[in-house]
């Protein structure tokens, strides 16, 4: 009979393959201390959301609103309540602080609360069959105003004929957000567009010989508005403009990209990749990239980065991942056939503190959260992080 091998001499044996092969240490991790479901823990709060679907989530940065988006219908709700499960009134008629708004167009590509939490800014464009072919944009800005009973009020509202909008970005320092106005496909040629919050007047604009713009974000010190285009006649690329001048200070050649987004230090900057399978981190200050993560089955629908810079979270239809972004180990690791009461994720984010995942997703039929039997549900799921890192890590 072979003699068993010690422990400790399996723990070296791995230790020094992790050595010889580059990148294997990962992998190794995760089988040692295989990543976590949702499924074996109980949600914090969920919520039902009108429609078979959430395109779009973010939570304000006190942890007290999660928006969301379905079918041109923005979803505002309350979520510090005593009960398990919270919701949204259908008119807001003053006396609560849960809204319902609907936008002009049914796709909503983008909804981003401020860094402060006194705006949120949603994004909607007329790519749906609805419109037959129409090509148009909206932007609504909502103002946070506990003061009135309600938790927003409509601001303002900018209509951008000819072209379809993916992204919005708000400034770190809430004086300014950002949105493209014009694309051409031939020549290309793209305008971002920054208005002042407080008067709604064009205050700058940036222009390039790219086409379409598939996400922008500020940088932390708000000196910069970076921008990844998806292209059909140059390269797709990501660049880092100056907001003084206009000028390209970087250049990153990568595919087109989403959900770009800065830790709050500006030490790491990620986003998911639009034609890959993969979570791209570089460098916040170099723009060099760190490394990919990889394990999703599709190109990310939605990716978040925790404000603090530690961990991603990214999902396609059917998976839900969130990386350590230090060790690139695998925290939680989710399918939705290996989940009863999920059809499919939807979006993603992590709350300010990181002491929650906010997750949209498709519940389905007849499971123990559905609210009509007969139908999936979008719900969005409000998740203790702490506690799953606690759990993984013990």
């Amino acid at each position: 009979m072979p003699e068993k091998k010690k422990p400790l001499t399996i723990a070296l044996s791995l230790l020094l393959l992790m050595s010889i092969v580059p990148g294997v240490m990962t992998d190794v991790w995760d089988l040692v201390s295989p990543a976590k479901s949702l499924d074996e823990f109980e949600p914090y709060k969920t919520s039902y959301v009108e429609g078979s679907d959430v395109e779009n989530i973010d939570i304000s940065p006190d942890g007290k609103f999660v928006v969301s988006s379905t079918l041109g219908t923005v979803n505002f709700w309350n979520i510090v309540r005593r009960d398990e499960r919270f919701g949204y009134h259908k008119q807001n008629d003053g006396t609560s602080a849960t809204v319902e708004d609907h936008e002009p167009y049914y796709n909503l590509v983008d909804i981003e609360f401020s860094t402060p939490g006194n705006y949120y800014l949603v994004g909607s464009n007329s790519d749906y069959p609805y419109y037959k072919g129409r090509t148009s944009s909206h932007l609504t800005l909502y103002y946070m105003t506990h003061s009135k009973g309600v938790a927003s009020d409509y601001l303002r509202g900018h209509e951008i004929n000819d072209t379809l909008i993916e992204d919005t970005a708000i400034s770190p320092d809430e004086t300014t957000y950002a949105a493209c106005t014009e694309m051409t496909a031939n020549p290309e040629s793209c305008t971002i567009t920054l208005w002042d919050i407080e008067t709604g007047k064009v205050v700058n604009s940036i222009t390039s010989d790219n086409y379409k713009a598939t996400s922008i974000t500020f940088t932390p010190d708000g000196k910069y508005l970076v921008a990844s285009f998806d292209n059909s006649i140059n390269p797709d690329r990501i660049l880092v403009f100056d907001l003084k001048n206009g000028d390209i200070v970087r250049t990153i050649k990568e595919r087109a990209v989403a959900d770009l987004q800065f830790s709050d230090d500006g030490e790491i900057l990620a986003a998911g990749s639009l034609y890959r399978s993969e979570v791209i981190v570089w460098d916040g200050n170099s723009y060099e990239e760190l490394y990919r993560l990889k394990g999703l089955e599709l190109s990310p629908d939605s990716t978040a980065l925790s404000r603090d810079g530690k961990y991603i979270m990214a999902m396609d239809y059917s998976r839900l991942i969130v990386w350590d972004i230090g060790s690139k180990r695998k925290i939680v690791s989710s399918r939705h056939l290996n989940i009863d009461f999920v059809d499919s994720f939807s979006s993603c984010t992590f709350s300010d503190d990181g002491k929650y995942l906010v997750i949209a997703l498709v519940v389905k039929r007849g499971s123990e959260y559905t609210v009509q039997p007969d139908y999936n549900s979008g719900m969005v799921f409000v998740y203790d992080f702490e506690e799953i890192l606690e759990s993984y890590y013990e």
